[in-house]
């Protein structure tokens, strides 16, 4: 810390106001990250703070903070009416607004502020409410409800479009309507022509059983966790990006159905939500990216696989550019007790099933394996059907590291350190994979100590392509020090690739970076 400059007569100086010098616009952003009421006693520091508050661009209001009593008694109310009374401009650009069960919505202030809003509006509670409505603002373009286990009252769709500015909708943790409610899409089609986002995070209730969407404005629609959804049809021209998570799990849902027209997509992420039809009645040629991860072949019973789901999209997409896969190797146990004795060899035949993937630049992937590895065969099985492959990202996860004694009261055999243990019964040879394109590799997760992840390096870097300019390798938090200290003194013996070296900086990642020659450095002058 620097010491206060001292003047002449030995008396310290006092420390400037640099804050106040700050332009009126900063400021106005930095007192919008405050609650309103806070906010507003700034204008009592100096003269140059009162015209500081004329640039503020949201209110804030947040019955849990602002009152001493949790937003019991007109505490709220009082503060909230003389935030709206003393906001700089008629219209607000961003309303945020944290209530709780004691605060209701019914009051004026709240409807006030609602209709002040011409920007983002967020409403949200850490507690259940007793019923919540739909927030009437009219003229805001973007709006977010979060409230757990409440029942959000969606607006009578017959009525004139009282959302009729509004591009972005996020629900979350709410349960729309009840019994009578009508469907979710009806609303959004009659009161929200102009909405091009939408993103629902496990919203449930009957409103959401059967959505439909017919739009050629929407362009991102997002869901996670919707559990009760059982149905979907989407048939929108110029949806962009279409993402969609752990929904149709209802008990009482049915098999469920999807049905999606979308011939400008570009992004496709799907994970674990396999209805029992997807039909794609557009064609996907125009997507770049696509993922979730999706499971190949994925651990399940046979009527539960993800792989013919996984299959189904890697060849509707199979111009995509960007990948994001999971590959799992199942043990001999899990074949047996999952997929039966004749599933045998069915991952194998998984992976010789996915198309060519001509355009992949960009792949992360997750594999997965347990007792007995064999994951470095499939896994070049699927990287030869990406000869464009320019980076990778690989996240090492094993199942198990446990070892079975062969009978009670045997002892296991002793088992070698460091990486004498790590390069047991891999041999020596060339794995014929060839990634001419590869530029970058990471595989992050390592513990140093399962063969099975130095064969899938042995795969990677054994022969190296003259294109590869970065490879990282990170390890476990939990990994023996003393084996990362090993691994990396014998890395670069076993992996000296041409024109590069390997460092260890921090202590627990491994890098090789290729070093330029001259004529290389000339040419990018």
């Amino acid at each position: 810390m620097k010491k206060r400059k001292a003047a002449e007569d030995g008396t310290p100086e006092p420390c400037r106001d640099r804050l106040s010098s700050l332009p009126d616009d900063l400021i106005g952003r930095i007192l919008s990250l405050l609650p309103t009421p806070q906010a507003v006693l700034t204008s009592q520091l100096s003269r140059r703070w009162r015209r500081a508050w004329a640039h503020i661009a949201a209110l804030n209001l947040s019955a849990v903070r602002d009152c001493a009593r949790r937003g019991r008694g007109p505490r709220l109310s009082d503060l909230a009416r003389g935030a709206l009374l003393r906001f700089p401009t008629p219209g607000i650009p961003s309303v945020s607004v944290e209530i709780n069960r004691s605060v209701y919505t019914a009051d004026e202030w709240y409807r006030q502020a609602m209709e002040r809003a011409v920007g983002s509006v967020r409403v949200a509670s850490p507690c259940t409410l007793n019923g919540l409505e739909l927030p009437p603002c009219a003229r805001a373009e973007a709006l977010a409800v979060r409230s757990p286990r409440t029942v959000l009252t969606l607006p009578d769709p017959a009525a004139a479009a009282p959302f009729g500015r509004l591009a972005e909708l996020s629900l979350s943790l709410v349960q729309l309507g009840g019994g009578a409610a009508r469907p979710l899409g009806e609303f959004l089609a009659s009161c929200c022509p102009r909405l091009r986002t939408l993103r629902l995070c496990s919203v449930r209730g009957p409103a959401l059983r059967w959505l439909v969407l017919r739009t050629d404005v929407l362009e991102v629609l997002d869901l996670s966790n919707v559990d009760d959804l059982t149905s979907l049809d989407v048939a929108a021209t110029n949806l962009r990006c279409l993402s969609v998570r752990s929904c149709f799990r209802s008990p009482t849902g049915g098999d469920g159905e999807v049905a999606v027209s979308a011939p400008r997509i570009e992004a496709v992420r799907w994970h674990r939500s396999y209805p029992e039809q997807l039909i794609f009645r557009s064609d996907l040629a125009s997507a770049r990216q696509l993922g979730g991860p999706l499971r190949l072949p994925a651990l399940g019973r046979r009527d539960q696989s993800d792989a013919p789901y996984t299959l189904q999209l890697l060849h509707a997409c199979s111009q995509a550019h960007h990948l994001d896969l999971e590959l799992v190797m199942p043990d001999e146990t899990t074949l047996l007790n999952w997929l039966g004795p004749a599933e045998h060899g069915a991952c194998e035949d998984l992976i010789r099933r996915v198309p060519q993937l001509p355009n992949a630049s960009a792949l992360s992937l997750k594999i997965r394996w347990g007792f007995g590895g064999g994951v470095a065969p499939s896994l070049a099985s699927l990287l030869s059907r990406t000869p464009a492959l320019t980076r990778l990202r690989v996240d090492a996860s094993p199942y198990c590291f446990a070892v079975f004694r062969s009978q009670e009261g045997d002892e296991p055999p002793p088992r070698p350190r460091g990486w004498q243990r790590w390069t047991s019964g891999v041999r020596a040879g060339d794995d014929g994979l060839r990634l001419d394109s590869l530029r970058e590799v990471a595989v992050v997760g390592l513990k140093g100590e399962d063969p099975e992840e130095y064969r899938v390096l042995k795969l990677l870097l054994g022969s190296a392509s003259p294109s590869l300019e970065r490879v990282s390798l990170t390890f476990r938090d939990d990994a023996a020090a003393s084996i990362v200290d090993e691994i990396a003194t014998d890395v670069p013996t076993r992996f000296s690739m041409a024109a590069g070296r390997w460092k260890c900086c921090p202590p627990r990642v491994l890098t090789w970076i290729k070093q330029k020659l001259p004529t290389q450095a000339c040419e990018q002058v």
